[in-house]
């Protein structure tokens, strides 16, 4: 006989409406989006390669590959890209004319002395006076450029930035050029304002050069790049602040203010690199400590007592 089914126990199954399978939830969506957004990127940037010209393409290519320090104006200002920018200045400064300019162009690999480039007008090297006077001053010139040399070497913040330094000695002494860099200038666009990497750097130099007695001149140096005609400013102006800012960091830095013999503004007169006259390099300041003048040359009674 078959069992009765009220006997069975009774078993309610209860569906909520409000319930979903994981498939429908939205997740999935956020991923998705942020999937279609990122090959949306990916398309525009083949698009704006696509219409970049060789040589954008290339400055592209040359800046992501050499670039090691990026404190330079954004956008590509005052670099490989050659291009116009915008801004009046990367940086805050003192009011004063700021101007659009044409940017650098791409930095030659090769050193100064390979390329030949001129020695600024300063004439060829020479050996020291014969005499004691001029062998002491030779082993002074030896000495502040070891230091500095060493300052470099031994500074993890100044390392990177040794290129950045051209020590010499001319027929008017012995003289440090702090060089522009691709990416890492002295100086903002336009602007006398000291980035903080070169006031280091000019803190070096005159550790270096405290306690020596020659008198020093700061000459300011500047590419052929010309300022935007209404700004009322040029290359000259330029220069003259950029050596006079020099020479207030020097002087906060500890240099003697009366060790200063001049301050120059020499434009674009004198380029480091003459057959490259946008060469980044041509912006530069010359630190020139100058040779202490025999007792019968005409020049002794400039000499500091």
């Amino acid at each position: 006989m078959a069992r009765s089914t009220a006997s069975r126990p009774l078993v309610i199954r209860r569906v909520s409406e409000d319930g979903r399978h994981g498939h429908h939830g939205g997740a999935w969506k956020v991923a998705y989006a942020d999937f279609v957004t990122a090959m949306m990127a990916f398309f525009l940037l083949l698009w704006l390669l696509s219409s970049a010209s060789d040589k954008t393409r290339k400055g592209l290519a040359d800046f992501f590959s050499d670039a090691t320090v990026d404190i330079g104006p954004p956008g590509g200002a005052g670099g490989v890209l050659a291009g116009m920018t915008p801004l009046p200045n990367p940086l805050p400064s003192p009011p004063g004319p700021l101007l659009e300019r044409r940017l650098a162009l791409p930095r030659p690999e090769q050193d100064p002395a390979e390329l030949g480039l001129a020695q600024a007008g300063d004439g060829p090297e020479l050996a020291p006076a014969p005499g004691s006077a001029g062998q002491d001053e030779a082993a002074q010139f030896d000495h502040a450029r070891s230091a500095i040399l060493m300052a470099l070497e031994t500074s993890p913040e100044l390392r990177p930035f040794a290129d950045s330094l051209l020590i010499d000695e001319t027929r008017e002494g012995l003289r440090i050029q702090i060089l522009d860099r691709e990416q890492a200038p002295m100086f903002p666009l336009g602007s006398d304002v000291i980035y903080p990497h070169a006031r280091k750097l000019l803190e070096a130099v005159v550790r270096a050069i405290a306690d020596l007695p020659q008198r020093i001149s700061i000459r300011g140096h500047s590419d052929a790049l010309p300022f935007a005609p209404h700004t009322g400013y040029d290359n000259w102006r330029l220069s003259a602040d950029r050596a006079n800012a020099t020479r207030e960091a020097m002087t906060e830095a500890g240099l003697e203010p009366r060790r200063i013999a001049e301050v120059v503004g020499k434009g674009d007169a004198e380029p480091l690199a003459p057959d490259r006259a946008y060469d980044p390099r041509n912006r530069r300041i010359s630190i020139v400590l100058l040779r202490t003048p025999l007792p019968d040359s005409p020049d002794a009674s400039m000499a500091i007592e």
